[in-house]
């Protein structure tokens, strides 16, 4: 009997998450893996994760907004940590493999405007796979980092960061550049 109240608690669950993100307007190939609070999504434009993605917020729940005509897609297999934000208006791509930790904020856009003169500044984020965006850092409109990169604890990402390179600081500069397979993911 405990087997199928354990069966039972669990698909019961499944259902719950499956209608929680269908109402956030939220697409999805698999139901990604929740480990403490759930993430908060407010969706309005496309928001896709990919299947076996991990969600994990114990502290600070992590928080998704896509805006109109604005999208954000997260990779298979994608792991974000505590407190992430992440605000879309409009366009982010985090690669498959990826691993966000605890307050770790990225944004497409500046939202308000630096003079009277100039409008908001909107461009897209693209952040390839297996990288690892380490604590605190902030990843801002315009920014690319290629495949397989790490983003130090608390840096600054403003431009384009190389592929197998480890990125710090504040503005982001690469200090070490690293050797390995394409097809490598980091545990």
């Amino acid at each position: 009997m405990a087997h199928v109240n354990g069966l039972l608690r669990r698909w019961v669950t499944r259902l719950a998450i499956r209608r929680y993100l269908r109402q956030g307007g939220v697409e999805f190939a698999d139901l990604p893996e929740f480990a403490g609070a759930w993430p908060v999504f407010k969706v309005e434009g496309t928001l896709r994760l990919g299947e076996a993605g991990i969600f994990r917020s114990f502290r600070l729940r992590s928080i998704f907004t896509v805006f109109a005509n604005s999208s954000m897609e997260v990779g298979a297999n994608a792991y974000i940590n505590d407190g992430v934000n992440i605000c879309a208006a409009e366009r982010i791509v985090i690669g498959a493999f990826c691993k966000i930790a605890d307050l770790v904020t990225i944004h497409d856009s500046d939202f308000h405007q630096l003079t009277p003169a100039e409008a908001p500044r909107k461009r897209p984020v693209l952040i390839g796979r297996n990288v690892w965006i380490g604590t605190g850092a902030i990843i801002l409109p315009g920014a690319v980092i290629g495949d397989h990169a790490v983003i130090g604890a608390g840096a600054v990402v403003t431009g384009c960061i190389e592929a197998k390179s480890v990125a710090v600081g504040a503005p982001a500069r690469v200090i070490r550049k690293f050797e390995c397979r394409d097809d490598w993911v980091r545990r």
